[in-house]
């Protein structure tokens, strides 16, 4: 889950946390591969290095230590700009799980029908359709035997042979690739589609082979917070616009920080921390990364205060297992104009989302009836 599952979007300017080929969350364009530093190499993410850090400064640091730790690691990466950003979504806007027309990739140059399936694992995979453009080819599929309400995430082990059994593609099989749309079928199943960076020769086709199919479920967790600043709910009613204090202040007298996750499943609270206006909370994966609301797929994080302000910028990052989330406390402090009592907890809760995903072995080679 490293970094096969980080991805650059162009027009946003900014590294998501999914796999090169699926849309972007924020604006829908296709994401593209991050360079590695070295072949071979991938860099590694900022979120690697906090908690590598924790797990060898936590235990001579014991529990009483464990949230001044997380402001020490994480800080300098809030600081540097290097946490990854949950932009709040626009209201009325509902998530999708497809891609709209891939408008970067190029008009149709051709197309070609199969209707060719095959069946492994109690799951059949029809070949629909392949069309091909300029630069891309894009294979159309449609799954049958998946459980309702999941979807095909990635194909395992992609590889297109000619009818003589030679590759069509220059890699030959492709270890794993995204979806680039993953959608309920109107008579049942799922339609998915992936996208290949370059064209094949769509008459050539022969074969169509899967080793396995990465099959995910939508997983969410809800983490409550409060936070208690005389000082900012203070100053924030005499001036709201005027923060610049709060990034220096080297104090924070009467300020609490309160975080449970009372019913969580896949994640738990490993440590919090409130400094110069930041709240920061490390937590980690119960069980397989994977399959928690950790995992890279999708993943976000939505703050919302109990003032009823809607949703507030929050970030996340982290990989391994670990994640650090990082809030605004000027933030939570300006959605509450004319607080009267300086003392009272601003309340407020993280839901964490994600798609929790496993893979289904199996062997797929979709060819014509009788080839």
């Amino acid at each position: 889950m490293g970094a096969g599952r980080q991805a650059w979007c162009p027009r946003c300017d900014e590294v998501r946390a999914a796999r090169p080929g699926a849309a972007c969350a924020v604006c829908g364009r296709q994401l593209l591969a991050l360079p590695a530093a070295r072949p071979g190499q991938p860099q590694p993410r900022r979120g690697d290095r906090v908690a590598r850090r924790l797990r060898s400064l936590a235990p001579a640091a014991g529990v009483a230590g464990v949230a001044l730790l997380v402001l020490t690691v994480v800080a300098s990466a809030f600081a540097a700009g290097r946490l990854t950003r949950t932009t709040p979504s626009t209201p009325g806007a509902a998530p999708t799980t497809t891609v709209a027309g891939f408008v970067d990739e190029g008009p149709e140059t051709g197309r070609r029908d199969f209707n060719w399936e095959a069946r492994a694992s109690g799951i059949t995979v029809e070949l629909r359709n392949i069309s091909v453009g300029t630069g891309f080819t894009r294979l159309a599929l449609h799954v049958e035997g998946v459980a309702k309400g999941r979807e095909v995430s990635a194909l395992e082990r992609l590889r297109v042979r000619d009818r003589a059994g030679n590759d069509l593609l220059s890699s030959g099989e492709i270890a794993t690739i995204a979806t680039a749309a993953s959608r309920p079928a109107p008579d049942g199943g799922i339609d998915t589609e992936v996208v290949l960076d370059r064209p094949i020769d769509q008459q050539a086709v022969g074969s169509v082979e899967l080793g396995g199919l990465t099959v995910a479920t939508g997983v969410g967790e809800r983490l409550t917070a409060s936070l208690v600043d005389p000082q900012l709910q203070r100053r924030t009613m005499d001036n709201p616009k005027d923060q610049s204090w709060l990034r220096q202040r080297t104090s924070c007298p009467g300020c609490r920080l309160r975080v449970a996750c009372d019913h969580c499943r896949t994640i738990q609270v490993t440590g919090s921390a409130y400094r110069r206006g930041r709240v920061v909370v490390a937590v980690e994966a119960v069980g397989p990364v994977e399959r928690t609301v950790l995992n890279p797929s999708r993943r976000r994080v939505v703050v919302t205060a109990d003032a009823g302000t809607g949703e507030l910028p929050a970030w996340i990052d982290g990989a391994g297992g670990s994640a650090a989330i990082v809030v605004g406390a000027d933030l939570l402090a300006a959605g509450r104009p004319g607080q009267v009592d300086l003392g009272r907890p601003m309340g407020f809760s993280l839901s964490l989302q994600a798609l929790a995903e496993r893979v289904v072995r199996g062997g797929w080679a979709i060819r014509q009836a009788g080839s």
